[in-house]
């Protein structure tokens, strides 16, 4: 059930950014890329933090050159195919999750979040994006240091959204950012954990050049939703997608359980 290719050539520019952030997610050895479940990149610039899966966008943008080449070899202009993302390429994740395919955008004029949910394959039409307030964690900082990434960090704990999580930020980069939705400490988030480990991110890289900050023109075609509206549809497809896609005579059980971050 993983999401069709998209083309990634089609975008606007909407900021520059000065510092990008590597996170291993849920890694089970964090020196083994092909342990996580994906590596995912932080983008901060003056306007906007962007948030979303690299190796998902790494092969978007391998699917994207290998069909301009294959047009320009025929002298075509076939469209993007209803084929699936190649996720073999990095990673030990093979399927689906709105933790790979989606991506986030906060808005820092405006202090608003805006995520685009891409659904699996088959549901194209289900894709849509939700706005709200950019979320605030009420964080309290706890003694304990540890080193991450070549940085010194500060232990900090929060209860957001049905989960408690232990997060680890450094002042040595004094941005108040992070992975996912989380921000508002007094230095840059390189490592967090919920308490039962479900989602792990952790920093294994940073960048300090410039870069552009990217929304992609397919973004146009999502419908809006709410948050609670989302959740409600994912529950259904993670629980029932071939049942939704037609399919529950090839197989008819729970596909799996819904466990999301936002429990509330």
């Amino acid at each position: 059930m993983l999401p069709d290719c998209r083309d990634v050539s089609k975008f606007k520019t909407i900021d520059q950014g000065t510092l990008r952030i590597f996170y291993a997610f849920n890694a089970q050895n964090i020196k083994d890329p092909k342990t996580y479940d994906d590596l995912q990149r932080l983008e901060i610039g003056k306007n906007f933090v962007k948030y979303y899966g690299y190796y998902v966008f790494e092969a978007d943008s391998f699917a994207t050159a290998e069909l301009k080449e294959m047009n320009r070899l025929t002298h075509s202009n076939m469209p993007f195919p209803d084929e699936g993302v190649a996720m073999t390429i990095n990673g030990k994740h093979q399927g689906w999750s709105r933790y790979l395919c989606s991506e986030f955008f906060k808005d820092l004029t405006n202090n608003e979040l805006t995520e685009y949910c891409r659904m699996p394959d088959a549901l194209t039409s289900h894709n849509c994006y939700y706005m709200e307030p950019t979320p605030k964690q009420d964080w309290q900082i706890k003694n304990g240091t540890m080193t991450i990434a070549g940085y010194t960090c500060q232990k900090a704990t929060c209860s957001f959204r049905g989960r408690n999580y232990t997060a680890w930020f450094t002042v040595d980069i004094p941005i108040s950012q992070g992975p996912w939705k989380f921000c508002g400490l007094p230095g840059l988030i390189l490592k967090i954990e919920d308490d039962a480990k479900e989602y792990v991110f952790e920093c294994v890289g940073i960048e300090q050049k410039k870069h552009p900050i990217i929304l992609l023109d397919n973004y146009k075609t999502y419908r809006k939703a709410t948050r609670a509206e989302l959740d409600k549809t994912l529950k259904r497809i993670c629980e029932n997608y071939y049942q939704i896609t037609g399919m529950s005579n090839v197989v008819n059980k729970l596909l799996r359980p819904y466990k999301p971050m936002e429990l509330e």
